[in-house]
């Protein structure tokens, strides 16, 4: 491959150590950050890297103030390196300027890279996979792996960098591949060698061990897969103190019952194309040159790049309509599949998706299982992009708001298309190259063929002028057409002339929608199509008004009118067809926004007070109910709060318990992971549901449903909300002068203060709780609130007080016959001995603590316990049982959600390995830390920042 200046061919080399040749002879790229630079530009594979990327790789922590400068200069000897010829003045065609980053422009043309060829083999597994014949994954893996090395080998700096970990995790997947399909090809022998080489240097895996069983087994050598278990096992107890998970256990099973086997687990079986369009439209008419122009796109080259298409206008001119119709006429060009995504960017109550929240959906789509999706956007992005590479795919990323939104989503190489729908013009994506179609009104005769396609042409020939009337009221907007064809059709009897002249006379309260020209006026068209509705679902439609959020689960929108699941569906079903909503999410139903503000304006104009407070409190229990069954499986040891003082209604029975789903009706999380996802997505709507509670007056669901957030909001780092919430509460705790609730809330909002470090302010709140709750008797209240003040005092570095704080919270516990709580506190004492020195100590007070937390099955304590043992065995220079506590606190921390307690883990566990003289291991775990810390914006990050800056 040559340059463009024709000085030679280049080869650049990313995998083992980073080299480049020239027409064979290998070029001095210089020090490491030179090497570095290069090699996070060639990691791009194409893309612009900023300015700060480069800089936040090289210099984590405190660059120095020349750093511009140094970039710069390495960047000017890369380019006189990869084109010696090229005149002073001229600019660089292999290493251009790209806003204020660069591009290393890698390809056919240019630079040879061996990433690419890489990639190319990576193609050939997956068309390989499709074929489901295991021989030829087999030769199409053991191909891919045979150029695998680990990338910049020579820049253990960079080895956490997420391209990085998205390269290794595609690796990974590739060996998982390939010893899955020797196996089912009846080739297990030739891997094992392989499988028992990647079970030896990982001794506490789990599933290496449990792929080694299955190997063993495959050939027939049961008794060597049993071994394999026990070693495992006892090692497992040994050394970590814990019984074999789910894989092993699994793998156990496959051994002592083998013709329960079917495939070997993780076995890379033939995956559907993915086809995740919405419907089309099937009366869709009009549009004749929007089409024409997006059928253009098929036939443009786009030189190495994905081909990205923009289309944009106001709300409601039919966007997503248009790309969903053209989509499908053209999904036949794309064999690889289309994948889809609604970007929420304009729905004000829940805001939009997140793109790492997209690139997860996709990597799943694509085969990925949840455990091999990187957590870092940068790293998903990377594997996402490897995954899409040599692919036609079709992409369909509808409702963007931002250009940043949809760039992490583009491919990165040629051969798929991606078509974006914006109310905005992203002038950005437009500026990297994007092709924008603004998409205008629909024309008269385009107005009036949609209304003759949904009417039917014999209704429309009796009155050929209404038609034409209907067309202009709806100001030709797709939307208002839409809706009006609909009503139409509902009312067959009904003179279109009649229904004109309705929607002109009609009257309503959107006044921010209004016009002087009434038939522009949006309301005149909602009221058209929500006059005739069946009593029930007007009804419904109305009580949508009172939900905060942008869509609204079905099980929601039950409780809200008062009736079973099964009797709401109709109801929605006839407000789906009369486009009043839409299904985006099975299950799941949400409405544009004007249509929310319009049911909004109805309920508070047709239903009385009492009524609408009837509603918003029905919806309330529904939300605790659910609430409480998720916080109970996030945190089932967490002490019980005050029972509610009176049985939910509407949405579970008597003890607040969600009622069972029918068989067809999804029902309350059944897990922990369901729990968090299940919180993660009705996050937004239940914080504005409080604040609708509290200024409806309905005080104790605000208490309850405040109280049931707690650990979501603690695990996941919103301290910000959950101060706020708990203030709401403790002001419906004082309306209500409960004392139980309001000694609650005080810790709680203590609890919030503690976490953001207004530490005086949150001992002004466990001051309160602990006076109210040595009123009440109430021991295990107490107990509760000593440990947040051992919390708060050890925090502020007053470890004496903090163990005093602990040793009266444990004999309360003990006192109260509260084991779970008895287990926090002996591990409380424990780590308070740890912080004064007296790490023997801790040590006995820790291992009580564990063996209780095992005993318990309680994960989430058995985490902070591992942790503090680690920390004790550090205190003893005992470095590497110290590490293996603390790698295994992070585990569990990861498994039950903790992203606070997860980054102090992997800050101990870097200092753990930097005392043993592990400085490369000690800036991982530094490096992790830094990374949750600074998502979680905790000041704890700067510690993170000081040991990197201390340690380069």
């Amino acid at each position: 491959m040559r340059p463009v200046d024709g000085s030679g061919e280049l080869r650049l080399c990313l995998l083992g150590r980073v080299r480049l040749w020239q027409d064979g002879t290998e070029l001095p790229v210089g020090p490491p950050q030179r090497r570095a630079v290069l090699a996070l530009l060639a990691l791009a594979e194409g893309q612009p890297v900023g300015r700060d990327e480069l800089v936040d790789a090289l210099w984590p922590t405190d660059p120095p103030p020349t750093v511009s400068n140094v970039v710069q200069t390495h960047v000017k000897h890369l380019r006189r390196l990869l084109e010696p010829d090229r005149p002073a003045r001229a600019s660089s065609r292999l290493l251009p300027s790209v806003g204020t980053g660069y591009r290393l422009a890698v390809g056919p043309s240019m630079v040879d890279l061996d990433l690419m060829r890489f990639r190319e083999r990576v193609a050939e597994v997956r068309v390989a996979i499709g074929t489901g014949d295991h021989s030829r994954i087999g030769e199409a893996t053991r191909r891919a792996l045979d150029l695998w090395q680990p990338p910049l080998a020579d820049l253990p700096a960079l080895g956490a960098h997420p391209r990085v970990a998205a390269l290794t995790a595609e690796a990974q997947l590739l060996l998982s591949w390939h010893v899955d399909a020797a196996i089912r090809s009846g080739r297990a022998e030739d891997v094992l060698a392989l499988v028992r080489e990647q079970a030896r240097s990982r001794p506490l895996d789990e599933q290496a061990q449990a792929q080694l069983m299955r190997c063993y087994l495959a050939v027939g050598r049961r008794s060597e897969a049993f071994a394999v278990y026990e070693d495992t096992r006892k090692r497992l107890v040994d050394e970590l103190g814990v019984d074999p998970g789910t894989v092993l256990v699994e793998a156990h099973r496959d051994v002592l019952e083998p013709e329960r086997i079917t495939a070997p687990a993780g076995t890379p079986a033939s995956a559907p194309v993915p086809a995740q369009l919405p419907p089309d439209t099937p009366a869709f008419t009009g549009r004749v040159g929007p089409l024409r122009w997006l059928d253009d796109l098929l036939d443009i080259r786009s030189d190495g790049a994905p081909l990205v298409a923009v289309v944009t206008g106001t709300a409601g001119v039919g966007k997503t309509t248009l790309a969903v119709h053209w989509t499908h006429r053209v999904a036949d060009r794309f064999p690889d599949g289309q994948l889809y995504a609604d970007l929420r960017g304009f729905d004000a109550g829940v805001g939009p998706m997140r793109s790492d929240e997209v690139a997860r959906s996709f990597l799943a789509t694509l085969g990925v299982s949840p455990d091999r999706i990187p957590a870092d956007l940068t790293a998903q992005v990377g594997l996402y992009r490897s995954l899409l590479a040599g692919r036609r795919m079709l992409i369909l990323l509808d409702n963007a708001r931002l250009a940043d939104q949809v760039r992490p989503l583009l491919p990165g190489s040629a051969g798929c298309l991606v078509l974006v729908t914006s109310r905005n013009q992203l002038p950005g994506l437009v500026a990297a190259g994007a092709r924008p179609l603004d998409l205008d009104l629909m024309t008269s005769t385009e107005a009036r063929q949609m209304l003759i396609s949904r009417i039917g042409s014999e209704r429309v020939g009796r009155e050929p002028e209404a038609i034409g009337q209907l067309a202009a009221a709806c100001a030709r907007l797709p939307l208002a057409l839409a809706i009006v064809a609909a009503r139409a059709s509902t009312q067959p009897q009904l003179p279109l002339a009649a229904l004109s002249s309705q929607i002109r006379a009609g009257d309503g309260d959107l006044t921010a929608f209004a016009d002087e020209d009434e038939a522009f006026d949006v309301r005149v068209v909602f009221s058209s199509s929500y006059r005739v509705l069946s009593a029930e679902a007007a009804a419904l439609f109305r009580m949508l008004g009172l939900h905060p959020g942008p869509d609204i689960a079905i099980t929601a929108a039950a409780a809200l009118v008062d009736v079973p699941v099964h009797k709401v569906r109709p109801s929605l079903a006839q407000l789906a067809r009369a486009h009043l909503v839409v299904e985006h999410r099975p299950g799941r139903f949400g409405c544009h926004d004007l249509l929310r503000a319009y049911a909004a304006e109805l309920v508070r104009e047709v239903d009385p007070e009492p009524v609408r407070r009837d509603a918003l409190r029905r919806m309330l229990d529904h939300y605790v109910a659910w609430a409480a069954t998720a916080d109970r499986l996030i945190s089932p040891y967490r002490h019980p709060g005050p029972a509610p003082s009176r049985p939910g209604s509407g949405s579970g029975d008597a003890d607040g318990t969600p009622e069972a789903p029918a068989p067809d009706e999804a029902g309350p999380p059944g897990d922990a992971d369901a729990a968090f996802a299940w919180f993660a997505t009705e996050h937004p709507a239940l914080l504005a549901l409080i604040d609708q509670a509290i200024e409806a007056g309905l005080n104790r669901e605000v208490c309850e449903l405040a109280w049931h957030l707690t650990s979501f909001l603690d695990r996941r780092g919103y301290w910000h909300d959950q101060a706020a919430v708990q203030r709401i509460a403790l002001t419906a705790a004082d309306r209500l002068g409960d004392r139980a609730l309001q000694a609650r809330t005080h810790r709680g909002l203590a609890r919030a203060y503690t976490r953001l470090g207004r530490h005086e302010d949150a001992g002004r709140e466990l001051r309160q709780a602990l006076d109210r709750f040595e009123a009440l008797g109430d021991d295990a209240g107490r107990a509760n609130t000593e440990m947040s003040l051992a919390d708060s005092c050890e925090r502020r570095g007053h470890h004496r007080e903090a163990l005093t704080h602990a040793q009266r919270a444990l004999a309360l516990y003990e006192g109260a016959g509260y084991r779970p709580g008895q287990a926090n506190a002996l591990n409380a004492v424990g780590w308070c001995h740890a912080l004064l020195g007296d790490h023997a100590r801790a040590l006995t007070y820790c291992t009580r603590a564990l063996r209780l937390h095992q005993r318990l099955g309680d994960r989430r304590g058995a985490a902070d316990t591992w942790d503090s043992i680690g920390y004790a065995n550090h205190g003893l220079a005992r470095y590497g049982p110290a590490a293996r506590c603390f790698q295994r606190a992070v585990l569990l921390f990861r498994e039950v959600g903790d992203r606070f307690a997860e980054a102090m883990s992997l800050l101990r566990l870097g200092d753990t390995h930097q005392a043993a003289g592990d400085a490369d291991a000690g800036r991982v775990g530094w490096s992790q830390a830094l990374e949750i810390l600074t998502e979680l914006n905790d000041p704890r990050a700067a510690e993170a920042r000081r040991r990197l800056a201390d340690h380069r």
